[in-house]
């Protein structure tokens, strides 16, 4: 059977998030015709078995001993393109494992995609006090801090006030849909966030603390020199808890 959309979640080190994002895929996203994997990048013994007793779809990516020893984000990357280049879809979906979703998210994408775009959905953010600020188009409301305080049922309902049925230029960078063939066509994204003015296709890293581009920027600029540009669909809503497994210490 083919694939029309390839699902991709990177997990490291805590098997509570991989267990709720599975839940929250599952539960709000129609899988049939699609495929839902892991990729187990550089992962604790604890999620490998997990992943591996339960028989959930998912491919290891473990990162050089010398990688390993540059700037996280690298390796974050490197993963990404570990998870786009296994997807046997026509498009693929990278997702995050700190995010929870509303029926229909993965719908509304696909509705506003064509040939000429990548499509974002719409995230609501924890935000600050305790979390991040929120980028373009990001909706700074808390819904819950980890799993275990999710107030799932305030966030729907939050979600149907705030939908609307309008696509946006730019935004945020996940989730994010994009056919596989322009991902290949690009060569995937940078393997982290690169030194300002070094060439996109060939650029020089930068190190931990020193002025950088991010590797989302330089993804969707590398995009652009193919055609295809960056929209936000506002009718795509999805709750990101932010840093999720890097804050967790169960």
């Amino acid at each position: 059977m083919s694939v029309k959309v390839s699902i991709a979640c990177l997990i490291y080190k805590s098997v509570r998030w991989l267990r709720f994002v599975e839940d929250q895929v599952k539960r709000h996203t129609n899988l049939e015709g699609n495929e839902f994997y892991f990729v187990a990048n550089d992962a604790c013994p604890e999620v490998l078995q997990h992943l591996a007793d339960n028989n959930i779809p998912h491919y290891i990516h473990n990162n050089s001993e010398e990688q390993r020893k540059e700037w996280y984000i690298n390796n974050v990357y490197r993963a990404c393109n570990t998870a786009g280049r296994m997807a046997k879809g026509e498009y693929v979906a990278f997702i995050n494992s700190d995010m929870a979703f509303s029926p229909g998210w993965l719908e509304r994408l696909l509705e506003k995609y064509d040939d000429s775009k990548i499509v974002n959905a719409r995230l609501v953010e924890r935000g600050p006090p305790n979390g991040l600020l929120s980028g373009l188009y990001g909706i700074e409301k808390d819904f819950g801090n980890v799993p275990g305080d999710y107030r799932e049922a305030e966030f729907l309902a939050y979600a149907n006030t705030v939908v609307e049925p309008k696509l946006m230029p730019s935004g945020l960078y996940m989730p994010c849909l994009i056919k596989k063939k322009y991902l290949d066509a690009i060569n995937y994204y940078p393997e982290g966030n690169i030194v300002p003015g070094s060439d996109i296709f060939n650029p020089v890293y930068a190190k931990r603390g020193e002025p950088c581009e991010t590797g989302d920027r330089v993804f969707i600029r590398k995009l652009n020199s193919i055609g295809i540009t960056h929209w936000s669909a506002f009718d795509s809503i999805v709750y990101h808890f932010q840093e999720g497994e890097m804050r967790d210490t169960a």
